[in-house]
């Protein structure tokens, strides 16, 4: 492989689209993650591939930003677990804050009052 076919195929693979789903920020963040995880590995193993210094110094990059990207997904797989506990949580806390205490506050004094 010569350089020129090295650089066409990194800037084809740099290229290619992220075609999500429109759902939740949080699972299109997993989504964008696997397909940026997919696209680097497949940029280091091209490298790997061949002798270009150039090459191999590009590498130490993608390794870094493929690093970046599997934390980024973890943190994103960690919020999505923690989103159903989360959203249990806060509708107990609505359930708790509805309770009709204010209204009975407003007799009492008006009670008193009379």
């Amino acid at each position: 492989m010569t350089y020129k076919e090295f650089k066409r195929q990194v800037f084809m693979i740099y290229n290619e689209p992220f075609e999500g789903a429109d759902n939740s920020p949080i699972e299109y963040g997993i989504q964008r993650a696997r397909f940026e995880e997919k696209k680097l590995r497949r940029l280091i193993v091209l490298a790997d591939q061949t002798a270009f210094s150039t090459a191999k110094r590009k590498v130490a990059g993608w390794r870094r930003q493929l690093e970046r990207v599997q934390q980024i997904k973890a943190r994103l797989e960690l919020r999505k677990k923690e989103s159903p506990i989360v959203s249990m949580f806060c509708n107990r806390l609505e359930q708790v804050a509805s309770f009709p205490l204010a209204e009975n506050r407003t007799k009492r004094s008006a009670v008193t009052a009379s």
